[in-house]
Order: C-alpha cells, then sequence, then structure tokens
C-alpha cells in the first residue's frame, strides 16, 4: 500500500511513525517544500536569537530517523495538485514536474499566516512566521534594527516577544483587546500582564490601521498614534491551507477548515487530514471548530496514521486541547475551554478563581451551568504543570467540580497533618 503524507510537521511525521508502526509494508513518504528537517514548533522563535540554533531538532523525527523506519521524506517538493479519481498527485521538485501515485493520502499542510489587509503590508521589514526557515531568516536581519513592533497577544506573539527583550530590543506589542483573549479569562490576562517586564510595552484596545513607509517600514499607525518601527511582525495566528484539498475536491466546513470525522477521514474515503488545516468536531458540543495546536496535530497524525493503513482503532484524546509554554519566567497552562470559546459555541458558563500566595498562583475553572468542569487556566511561578494536570484529568473525566475539587496545595496539606497529628502550630 503506497501511504503518502503532504506535509512535515507535527500532523504529518507523527501520521508517517504511526502508520508505520501499524504496517510494516507499506511504502510511506513524506512530502514537504521545505527543506528544513521537522522541528519543534513551541519554542521555535530561539531561532529569532540564534538562527543557526540546531536546538530545536526533533531527533525521532529527523530524516535520517525516519529513514531507518523506511519512511522516506522528500524535501523541496511542492504538490501542485491532486486527482482523487486517478488518485494522483502533481509535484514538483529539483527533478522537475512529475505525477506521484498513492492509495492513501494524508494532508497535513497546515495553516497560512492570517494577516490583515492594511496600507503597507508589503513593505519590507513586515514579517510574518510561518517556518522555521522563516524564523531563521528573520533572525539574521535583526541585527541592526532596534525596535520591533508584534502585532498580536498568543502563546506565540508573547513567546517571540520575550526572545525580542532578551535581544535587548525596544518591544512593542499591539493588542486588539487583551492578552490571550481566547485562552485566558479577564482576570487572567490582567494578571499576565502584571508579571510582565516594565520594559515590554503593551498598547492594548488598538489595531494597526497602516504600516508606515516608503520602501521599507518605519512605524506602525494605531489611530492617531505611530509607533516608530524598524520591524513589524505580524503573530495574528493561522487559518487553514485547504488549496490542495479543493483541488482533491474534499469538502471544506464553514469555518474553512477541512471536514473530518473521528478516524480523520475525509468526504474522500481515501484521503484523510490532520492539524491547522481541518476542522474538528469538539468533544464537549459536537460543533466543528478550529484548533491551531501543535501537540493536537500530532495526536491527529497519529490517528490518520492508524487508520489510513487499516487500523480500527479511535484515540479518545484526539481533540484533548491542551497548551503550556513558560513565558517571561511565568508557567502559562490553558485546558479545555476558555467562558470566551464556550460562549461562542453557546455553552453559558460560571468561572471560578482560586489563587496562592504562597506560590504567586492563580487559578480559572471554568464550569457549566451544572457545575461539570470544562476547561481551566495556571498562571504560576512555578508548579503551573501540576495544577494543570489536575485541572486536565477533571476535564476529562467529565466530573462535577464540587464533587473533586482541586488538592489544596502541599504546603496547605502538610499543616493540616501537622496540627491533626500534632496540634496546632503557633
Amino acid at each position: 500500500m503506497k501511504i503518502v503524507i503532504v506535509g512535515y510537521g507535527p500532523g504529518g511525521a507523527a501520521a508517517a511513525v504511526a502508520a508505520r508502526m501499524f504496517s510494516s509494508e507499506s511504502d510511506i513518504k513524506i512530502l514537504t517544500d521545505e527543506t528544513l528537517e521537522a522541528h519543534k514548533k513551541p519554542g521555535a522563535s530561539l531561532a529569532l536569537e540564534f538562527p543557526d540554533t540546531e536546538k530545536l531538532s526533533i531527533n525521532d523525527w529527523s530524516v535520517a530517523a525516519l529513514a531507518e523506519k523506511r519512511i522516506e521524506v522528500l524535501s523541496g517538493t511542492r504538490v501542485e495538485a491532486g486527482d482523487p479519481v486517478t488518485k494522483t498527485l502533481q509535484i514538483v521538485n529539483g527533478n522537475g514536474a512529475s505525477v506521484l501515485k498513492f492509495d492513501r493520502l494524508i494532508l497535513a499542510t497546515g495553516g497560512i499566516p492570517n494577516v490583515p489587509n492594511i496600507p503597507g503590508i508589503a513593505l519590507q521589514g513586515v514579517f510574518t512566521i510561518q517556518t522555521l526557515a522563516d524564523t531563521r531568516a528573520i533572525g539574521k536581519q535583526l541585527s541592526g534594527m532596534s525596535t520591533i513592533v508584534i502585532i498580536g497577544a498568543g502563546f506565540s506573539g508573547l513567546e517571540t516577544a520575550e526572545r525580542m527583550i532578551n535581544l535587548g530590543k525596544e518591544t512593542h506589542m499591539v493588542v486588539r483587546s487583551r492578552l490571550m483573549r481566547r485562552q485566558l479569562e479577564p482576570p487572567m490576562s490582567a494578571e499576565l500582564r502584571s508579571r510582565l517586564p516594565r520594559s515590554f510595552k503593551l498598547h492594548l484596545g488598538s489595531s494597526p490601521t497602516e504600516i508606515v513607509g516608503d520602501q521599507h517600514v518605519v512605524g506602525v499607525s494605531i489611530g492617531d498614534e505611530i509607533i516608530d518601527a524598524d520591524a513589524v511582525l505580524f503573530m495574528t495566528g493561522v487559518k487553514p491551507n485547504t488549496t490542495l484539498a479543493q483541488s482533491l475536491g474534499v469538502r471544506i466546513g464553514d469555518l474553512g477548515g477541512i471536514i473530518v470525522n473521528e478516524q480523520m477521514q475525509t468526504s474522500e474515503h481515501d484521503i484523510f487530514a490532520v492539524g491547522d488545516c481541518i476542522e474538528m468536531k469538539d468533544t464537549y458540543t459536537g460543533k466543528n471548530i478550529l484548533l491551531p495546536i501543535g501537540s493536537m496535530a500530532a495526536r491527529c497524525g497519529r490517528q490518520a496514521g492508524v487508520a489510513a493503513v487499516g487500523g480500527k482503532k479511535i484515540y479518545a484524546d484526539t481533540s484533548k486541547r491542551l497548551q503550556y509554554d513558560r513565558l517571561f519566567g511565568i508557567d502559562v497552562v490553558c485546558i479545555g475551554h476558555s467562558s470566551t470559546t464556550a460562549n461562542d459555541l453557546g455553552v453559558k458558563t460560571v468561572v471560578q478563581y482560586v489563587e496562592d500566595p504562597i506560590e504567586f498562583s492563580k487559578t480559572a475553572l471554568v464550569l457549566d451551568s451544572n457545575g461539570r468542569l470544562i476547561g481551566g487556566q495556571v498562571i504560576a511561578s512555578r508548579q503551573g504543570a501540576r495544577l494543570g494536570y489536575e485541572i486536565l484529568e477533571r476535564v476529562e473525566s467529565g466530573v462535577i467540580l464540587k464533587d473533586q475539587p482541586l488538592l489544596k496545595p502541599r504546603h496547605e496539606r502538610l499543616l493540616e497533618y501537622l496540627e491533626n497529628s500534632f496540634g496546632p502550630i503557633q
């Protein structure tokens, strides 16, 4: 069986490895127009500071490691179009144009930067980051620049801002509403903001109306104000890349992503899709959502790889929503739904907050109208992962929070143990 995977990100690489685990005989190929090997997505901003770093490599997904599993990576290969009837792809690489046949096809084409159409967007010094090659190229141009403006305030935008501050750049961030609006509750956004360095210049409640300059950017216009800038980085998210899918006649959903079932199968029986290019069913509401998260792409890839070679296993964690990063020395953890994403799907929520001044942490717990925990967020100086795991465990099991509350911090439990054993501690 010929398995062809288009895309060498987390979804494509995970699909290839899973397909090989469940089928020792299949011919498996990954097609990618990139020339760099698979790399870490969270943390990729490291290449802005160290463009030639090798620390972003994922050894298990390297070309050599995949070759040992008899998975061939065709780098520098662009897929122009496909035909689901003849099961062929039209490809172009260093050897020219050719046709490649497949029995099963997995689309892991990712997303494309979602950049607003405003004047000056094509000026030199205006960047988007889609690949590691982009990041490296930008990093090599930063040495002569002193003032950087970042548009967007998600995980990637804040990670990039931290890297710019580490480089000694005057760093501005333009934010349409508040920090991490879709992931964090308003008080959690405020908490995160309160912990950021004072040198980090935030412009909240603003959107860029024009990139100012002649040939090269010199500033960003936000209303009546112009922020001086040597470079502008748009970190405003991605939209599904469905160009190839459309040429294959695959069904596209109302949100702009490829429609898939629980096996990651598209409307074409022998074509599967994973990652930022798809719409997934939310496990809580059953409605379609977009989830451009690298860890989810990898889990979807595993599911697609198994299904593509005929496996029947369904993984329950495919749509598990979990994001973690350490930003400016702060653990930021987001699990399941925020009130914003839940309300978008018509779910009414109540949010409870828990603070621990000793651990310097703040936690938001998102409950539905029945008291079921459907999401949560943690901002902590340390041990954010521990709190995040407790929330994740309860979200996955669908518990009523009052029946299974979060564990008290260890120092409180130790104090209770000592007082119960030895009496009040003065």
